[in-house]
């Protein structure tokens, strides 16, 4: 019997961006490795031994820039404004003495931070002294691939977003930002990560693609697997969406779904959007929830998961 399903509704991030909307289609998903040959001379055939795994995905892009952002007056208490941007802008207060954020007519929880205002979103501030504000915009497509950064990021592709559907994550280098204009006046990019370190991961999710969390939160217990594995597992963490001090994101797991659960992975205190690669060795229980703790009024994440199925490291 066969479970086949189309690729609708998959999610691809990057570096803590979400380029979901802005990703035409993964073109390569790879785990190459390589082989040496060990033929000695009673074979008949080749003999091959595996050496270094590598990772690389590649997708095409659409164009997407969100373009500059005026910073309006701050309007007086309790008085909505309402972004004229068909883009998400961070606004951040400070200063002033006040209460209370809202966003879209929901309560932040708290007063001085940076704030996620969807396109076209209103925030209404609660205050007895006027703080200050800035906008700026969230990165659209253009702007965080374009800068070709040196540094690594982790790259994650999701099929579904569905607990425990698979994903695939590789931390590495972006090597290419490559547009092609064809005769129509489609304008396509052409984006390749290859591997740094570690090998591409295929894995599951433990959050179904991202999750919100405006305050400390236990998941969902997920039943990763029949029994428990004893070599070790990967975890990565994409942080898309932050507003506080801190966020701290764990998978947690323990032998029984209602039973006390241990750390077994953390992405470390996150201050800001990003993505982290970590590890964690030796057991591996069968079920696995994921907690947030921390100082802030909100954070956006998803969290993919890879158990060792054997005692090599890669």
């Amino acid at each position: 019997m066969t479970n086949k399903t189309s690729g609708l509704g998959d999610n691809f991030y990057i570096g803590g961006y979400d380029l979901s909307g802005d990703v035409a289609s993964v073109d390569q998903i790879g785990v190459p490795t390589a082989t040496f040959d060990v033929t000695s001379i009673k074979s008949s055939g080749h003999e091959r031994i595996y050496g270094l795994r590598d990772g690389a995905l590649s997708f095409t892009s659409f164009w997407d820039f969100s373009g500059a952002v005026s910073t309006p007056s701050v309007p007086a208490t309790t008085v909505a404004q309402v972004s004229t941007y068909n883009f998400p802008v961070i606004v951040t207060v400070t200063g002033g003495t006040g209460t209370q954020v809202a966003i879209n007519g929901a309560n932040q929880g708290s007063f001085d931070g940076s704030y996620l205002l969807p396109a076209f979103g209103s925030i209404v501030l609660t205050y007895t002294v006027a703080p200050t504000w800035a906008w700026t915009a969230v990165g659209a497509e253009h702007d965080i691939l374009s800068t070709l950064p040196r540094t690594d990021a982790v790259a994650s592709y999701l099929r579904g977003t569905t607990l425990l559907n698979p994903s695939y994550c590789v931390s590495g280098k972006q090597v290419d930002y490559s547009p092609t204009r064809d005769n129509t006046g489609n304008l396509t990019l052409k984006v390749q990560v290859l591997g740094n370190s570690f090998g591409g991961e295929w894995g599951k999710q433990v959050t179904a693609g991202l999750r919100t969390d405006t305050t400390g939160t236990t998941g969902s217990a997920v039943d990763d697997n029949g029994a428990g594995t004893a070599n070790g597992a990967q975890a990565y963490f994409q942080l898309t969406a932050f507003a506080g001090t801190n966020v701290t994101i764990k998978v947690r797991h323990c032998t029984t779904s209602n039973g006390t659960y241990a750390d077994l992975i953390s992405s470390g205190a996150l201050t800001a959007a990003g993505s982290v690669r970590a590890t964690a060795s030796g057991t591996v229980n069968r079920f696995l929830e994921v907690v947030t703790s921390g100082t802030f009024t909100y954070a956006t994440f998803a969290v993919c998961f890879t158990r060792n199925a054997s005692a090599v490291s890669f």
